[in-house]
Protein backbone atom coordinates (compact mmCIF):
# COMPACT_ATOMS: atom_id res chain seq x y z
CA UNK A 1 0.00 0.00 0.00
CA UNK A 2 2.71 2.07 0.92
CA UNK A 3 4.64 1.38 -2.44
CA UNK A 4 1.62 2.10 -4.36
CA UNK A 5 0.96 5.99 -2.42
CA UNK A 6 4.30 6.34 -2.98
CA UNK A 7 4.95 5.71 -6.86
CA UNK A 8 1.14 7.40 -7.05
CA UNK A 9 3.35 10.35 -5.67
CA UNK A 10 6.49 10.36 -8.04
CA UNK A 11 4.48 9.86 -10.96
CA UNK A 12 2.37 13.06 -10.30
CA UNK A 13 6.00 15.03 -9.11
CA UNK A 14 7.68 14.01 -12.09
CA UNK A 15 5.01 14.97 -14.63
CA UNK A 16 4.30 18.21 -12.70
CA UNK A 17 7.99 19.23 -13.17
CA UNK A 18 8.69 18.01 -16.51
CA UNK A 19 5.61 20.37 -17.56
CA UNK A 20 7.20 23.28 -16.27
CA UNK A 21 7.72 25.82 -18.49
CA UNK A 22 11.00 27.04 -18.21
CA UNK A 23 11.56 29.47 -20.98
CA UNK A 24 9.27 32.51 -19.05
CA UNK A 25 10.42 35.70 -18.20
CA UNK A 26 13.76 35.70 -15.23
CA UNK A 27 13.23 37.82 -12.15
CA UNK A 28 16.25 40.29 -12.19
CA UNK A 29 16.77 41.68 -8.89
CA UNK A 30 17.94 45.14 -8.80
CA UNK A 31 19.59 47.35 -5.69
CA UNK A 32 16.64 49.36 -4.06
CA UNK A 33 16.03 53.37 -4.63
CA UNK A 34 18.67 55.65 -6.15
CA UNK A 35 21.30 52.87 -7.23
CA UNK A 36 19.43 51.35 -9.23
CA UNK A 37 19.45 54.18 -11.70
CA UNK A 38 23.33 53.77 -11.68
CA UNK A 39 24.27 51.66 -13.92
CA UNK A 40 27.39 49.23 -13.90
CA UNK A 41 29.13 51.27 -16.91
CA UNK A 42 29.09 54.59 -15.67
CA UNK A 43 29.64 53.41 -11.60
CA UNK A 44 32.78 51.29 -13.01
CA UNK A 45 33.99 54.40 -15.01
CA UNK A 46 33.36 57.09 -11.78
CA UNK A 47 35.07 54.56 -9.86
CA UNK A 48 38.03 53.88 -12.05
CA UNK A 49 38.66 57.98 -12.38
CA UNK A 50 38.96 58.23 -8.40
CA UNK A 51 41.22 55.11 -8.18
CA UNK A 52 43.24 56.63 -10.65
CA UNK A 53 43.65 59.93 -8.37
CA UNK A 54 43.71 58.62 -5.20
CA UNK A 55 46.76 56.17 -6.83
CA UNK A 56 45.24 52.95 -5.75
CA UNK A 57 46.89 49.87 -7.08
CA UNK A 58 44.82 47.00 -8.85
CA UNK A 59 45.00 45.10 -5.88
CA UNK A 60 43.58 48.00 -3.66
CA UNK A 61 41.13 48.18 -6.35
CA UNK A 62 40.01 44.68 -6.18
CA UNK A 63 39.71 45.39 -2.19
CA UNK A 64 37.59 47.84 -2.48
CA UNK A 65 35.23 46.64 -4.90
CA UNK A 66 35.27 42.60 -3.85
CA UNK A 67 36.50 41.94 -6.83
CA UNK A 68 38.62 38.50 -7.13
CA UNK A 69 41.57 39.36 -8.85
CA UNK A 70 43.39 41.74 -10.86
CA UNK A 71 43.18 40.09 -13.75
CA UNK A 72 39.02 40.05 -13.70
CA UNK A 73 39.72 43.95 -12.32
CA UNK A 74 41.25 44.27 -15.90
CA UNK A 75 38.29 42.83 -17.99
CA UNK A 76 36.45 45.36 -15.76
CA UNK A 77 37.98 48.08 -17.43
CA UNK A 78 37.58 46.73 -20.79
CA UNK A 79 33.94 46.61 -20.31
CA UNK A 80 34.22 42.80 -20.33
CA UNK A 81 33.08 41.62 -17.20
CA UNK A 82 29.63 40.61 -15.90
CA UNK A 83 27.86 43.26 -14.43
CA UNK A 84 28.64 44.30 -10.82
CA UNK A 85 26.99 42.89 -8.30
CA UNK A 86 24.65 44.78 -5.26
CA UNK A 87 27.38 44.91 -2.99
CA UNK A 88 29.72 46.31 -5.65
CA UNK A 89 27.21 48.57 -6.86
CA UNK A 90 27.08 49.73 -3.13
CA UNK A 91 31.12 49.72 -2.77
CA UNK A 92 31.40 51.79 -5.48
CA UNK A 93 28.82 54.33 -4.67
CA UNK A 94 30.40 54.82 -1.27
CA UNK A 95 33.93 55.76 -3.13
CA UNK A 96 31.97 58.32 -4.79
CA UNK A 97 30.33 59.52 -2.14
CA UNK A 98 33.67 60.01 0.18
CA UNK A 99 35.89 61.42 -2.94
CA UNK A 100 32.63 63.73 -4.06
CA UNK A 101 32.57 64.68 -0.03
CA UNK A 102 36.49 65.46 0.44
CA UNK A 103 36.91 67.43 -3.13
CA UNK A 104 34.00 69.52 -1.62
CA UNK A 105 35.43 70.38 1.26
CA UNK A 106 39.08 70.62 0.17
CA UNK A 107 40.13 73.62 -2.66
CA UNK A 108 43.51 71.72 -3.91
CA UNK A 109 43.04 68.75 -6.44
CA UNK A 110 44.91 66.54 -4.34
CA UNK A 111 43.29 67.27 -0.71
CA UNK A 112 40.94 63.85 -1.51
CA UNK A 113 44.42 61.77 -1.88
CA UNK A 114 46.11 63.42 0.92
CA UNK A 115 43.27 63.08 3.65
CA UNK A 116 42.93 58.96 1.93
CA UNK A 117 45.93 58.49 2.57
CA UNK A 118 47.74 60.47 5.64
CA UNK A 119 47.63 58.57 8.56
CA UNK A 120 44.90 59.92 11.32
CA UNK A 121 44.70 59.90 15.03
CA UNK A 122 40.78 60.33 15.98
CA UNK A 123 38.28 56.91 15.99
CA UNK A 124 37.79 54.93 13.56
CA UNK A 125 41.43 55.15 12.16
CA UNK A 126 43.32 54.86 15.36
CA UNK A 127 46.67 56.16 13.53
CA UNK A 128 45.92 54.31 9.93
CA UNK A 129 45.16 56.15 6.91
CA UNK A 130 41.75 56.25 5.89
CA UNK A 131 42.58 53.69 2.99
CA UNK A 132 43.83 51.11 5.12
CA UNK A 133 40.96 51.25 7.41
CA UNK A 134 38.28 50.52 4.27
CA UNK A 135 40.94 48.30 2.81
CA UNK A 136 41.07 45.99 6.14
CA UNK A 137 37.37 46.48 7.07
CA UNK A 138 35.45 45.99 3.94
CA UNK A 139 31.89 47.47 3.56
CA UNK A 140 31.43 48.73 7.46
CA UNK A 141 34.27 50.84 6.99
CA UNK A 142 33.29 52.49 3.57
CA UNK A 143 29.74 53.05 5.28
CA UNK A 144 31.85 54.52 8.38
CA UNK A 145 33.93 56.67 6.49
CA UNK A 146 31.08 57.90 3.77
CA UNK A 147 29.00 58.87 7.76
CA UNK A 148 31.68 60.17 9.34
CA UNK A 149 32.39 62.77 6.12
CA UNK A 150 28.82 63.47 5.99
CA UNK A 151 29.10 64.44 9.92
CA UNK A 152 31.81 66.60 9.40
CA UNK A 153 30.70 68.47 6.15
CA UNK A 154 27.09 69.52 8.27
CA UNK A 155 27.47 73.11 9.44
CA UNK A 156 27.08 73.29 13.59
Amino acid sequence: MIARTLRVCLSVMSEALSSKSRGGPRLVLQPAGARARDTTPSALKRFFAIADAWELSPLQQCRLLKIPSPQVLTRYRLGQAPRLSAVQQERAALVANIHRSLSASSDSKDGAWAWVNAPRKEPPFKGDSPLYFMLENGLPALREVARLLVRQSRPR
